[in-house]
Order: C-alpha cells, then structure tokens, then sequence
C-alpha cells in the first residue's frame, strides 16, 4: 500500500480515464451533502467501494470538505438522522425546559394583637350628704313660735264657739279654709298698720261666693276661753256666733305688741 498520497490532479486523469468509476463516486457522495454525519459510513457500503487506493483516499478528502461545510452550516441546519427506511429524518434540537421557578414561601399569618384588658369601671362616688337645714334667725324663730301658737288660738277659739252654739241647741260650725284665710290676712293687715277695726267685708262675699257674711274681732285676750266668753257678753258678737244662717266659720290670729288680735269670719 503506498503510502504517498495522489493529488487532485492525478485523481482526475484517473477519472477522465475511467468514466464508469467517476459516475459512481459522483453517486455516493451526492448524499455526503445532506447526510454529513454518516458520509464516511455510505462511502464504505456504496456499490463499488472497492475503488484504488487513490480514489477512495481522494474520496475522503472530499468527505473532510464536505463534513467541515455541514459543521460550518449547523448554526443554521437541523441535524439529520438516518430512519429505518434509509430516508433522511430532520430532529429539532431540543430546547430545554425552563426550571420552575420556586413558590414564594407562604407569608407568616399575623398573630392577632391582644384585646387590652377592660378596665374596671370606677365605683360610683357616694352622694353628698345632705346639708342640714340653716338654723332660722332669732326673729324668724319667734316668728314660727308665734305662729305655731297663734294656729293653736284660733283652732281653740273654733272649739270653744261651737260649743256655744251646741249649748244654744244650734249646729256646730264646719270649718271653711277660704274664711280661715281671710281672718288670718285681715288680722295680719291690723296689726301691721297698728289699727283696731272693721274693714269692709264684701272682699269676703267674693272671694268665697257666700251669700252672708259677718266677723267678730278681740284683742288682748290671754287664750281661747276668755276670748269667747268676752263675745258671748256683747249682744252684737253673741248674735253672730248664734246666727242660724251662718253654717261655716273660720278664725286667724295674729300677735301684736298688744297681745292677741283674733278674728271670726262667719259664711252663711
């Protein structure tokens, strides 16, 4: 086997010579374009491979050439396998998958913040004591004596009147608060004004829408039975309190520097 390589120029006078040859070569590496992975394979299983040396040395070559095209195109070209049939079968180059991206870690529930604790509601304060009443001044506690005992006269002086009518075989007097009130104002205005007499009695009539009228004075008198029994031994005073068209009574006392004014206002 020589071991000197021939050079393109004598593989082509080897051609011219042998046409047949040439023809099948071209028929062999036709494919070694499209098949560049497997060129060297089909050279060697191609009908007549058993070429000279030379020719299948310069068939190499020619497959180096080629391969270093495809290997230049593949950028470009899908690679090529060969399918059971012996057709060329064009493999997408495979792309790989994108890695998952890894899940967010789940957020940390929040705790919920403690209610604060309800604070006690303040006990009620205790209400005030009541102030005790201010001590009436040295005049209106004289006042108040006075007419506490004045309303304890006239009330005694009513008594003592009716049981002179009971006496006389009349009815008792019913006491009438609207006479009550005027004895008391009338006897308030005397003793106010220094006087010791009668005013007119028809304020009476309309005040308490009677149809009769009449009243009795007294002054200086220590209590009730005095007071009566001085009426009853006036023939004026003692036909007032036996009127028998008088039905109600009322008294009032009032206390002056004389002593006792009292009134009876009669209402018939």
């Amino acid at each position: 086997m020589s071991s000197t390589t021939p050079s393109r120029r004598d593989l082509r006078r080897q051609e011219r010579k042998r046409p047949g040859v040439g023809m099948r070569v071209a028929r062999v590496l036709a494919p070694v374009v499209v098949l560049a992975g497997t060129a060297a394979f089909v050279v060697g299983a191609a009908p007549g491979a058993q070429a000279p040396t030379g020719e299948v040395a310069a068939g190499a070559d020619l497959v180096t050439r080629t391969l270093e095209m495809a290997s230049r195109n593949a950028s470009r070209t899908p690679s090529a396998t060969t399918t059971a049939g012996g057709g060329p079968s064009t493999s997408p180059t495979a792309t790989p998958a994108a890695s998952p991206e890894p899940e967010p870690a789940p957020e940390p529930t929040p705790e919920p913040a403690p209610e604060p604790a309800a604070e006690p509601e303040p006990a009620p304060e205790p209400a005030p004591a009541p102030e005790p009443a201010p001590e009436p001044a040295p005049e209106e506690a004289v006042l108040a004596a006075s007419t506490s005992a004045e309303a304890s006269l006239a009330d005694q002086i009513v008594e003592a009147t009716n049981a002179e009518r009971t006496a006389a075989g009349l009815p008792a007097f019913t006491v009438s608060s609207c006479a009550t009130g005027q004895a008391v104002s009338r006897t308030a205005v005397l003793v106010a004004e220094g006087r010791f007499e009668h005013d007119p009695l028809d304020p009476i009539l309309a005040e308490c829408g009677s149809g009769t009228v009449g009243e009795n004075l007294s002054l200086g008198y220590p209590d009730a039975a005095s007071t009566v029994e001085g009426w009853m031994n006036s023939q004026g005073h003692r036909e007032n309190i036996l009127r028998t068209s008088f039905k109600q009574i009322g008294v009032g006392c009032t206390e002056g520097p004389d002593g006792m004014l009292c009134a009876q206002v009669f209402l018939g």
